[in-house]
């Protein structure tokens, strides 16, 4: 995408304002980061959320870890990259990871009214890394996602694929 084109984006109905203004400190961080503006552990990233937004993510006991991988590679190879193929919640450093490391600039959160925003983002190019990740991040705070347009057109609601449990 050029700067002439539209954003890719996530919008969302804001859980509350509290919420929200989470969701933007951690997105005005990332962005620093990912303009080069100091190098942040995930000691760092954790103090951000609060306990009830962290629930979002998945934090596997190394028997969960080794059932997944189990299950990952006994799964024939075409099916693996399947959208019909379970996957696990993003893990939390792996989310901070994936958003540092998309090609796109962050351009930020931004409320649209009083109950509905958008997290904006500028792909260099295509793919870039997608939004899950950000997705993601959205939810986290609590945020209901009511569409998002990754470069690829707008699609209504939040979509998402069929989740990995352990007991598959």
């Amino acid at each position: 995408m050029t700067r002439t084109q539209q954003l890719a984006f996530v919008e969302f109905v804001i859980s509350d304002d509290a919420a929200f203004n989470r969701l933007a400190t951690v997105a005005g961080q990332l962005r620093k980061q990912k303009n080069g503006d100091g190098i942040r552990d995930e000691n760092f990233w954790l103090r951000l959320f609060t306990v009830s937004d962290l629930a979002e993510f998945w934090w596997p006991s190394e028997a969960e870890r080794e059932l997944w991988n189990e299950f990952w590679f006994s799964t024939p190879l075409p099916d693996r990259h399947s959208p019909e193929m379970p996957t696990p919640p993003w893990d939390f450093g792996s989310m901070i990871d994936a958003i540092l490391d998309g090609e796109y600039e962050l351009v930020g959160v931004r409320k649209l009214t009083q109950g509905r925003a958008r997290f904006e983002l500028d792909p260099h190019s295509y793919p870039y890394g997608g939004i899950d990740s950000v997705r993601t991040l959205v939810r986290a705070f609590g945020h209901s996602i009511t569409g998002c347009d990754d470069g690829t057109g707008y699609r209504d609601g939040d979509v998402q694929g069929p989740r990995w449990s352990g007991v598959m």
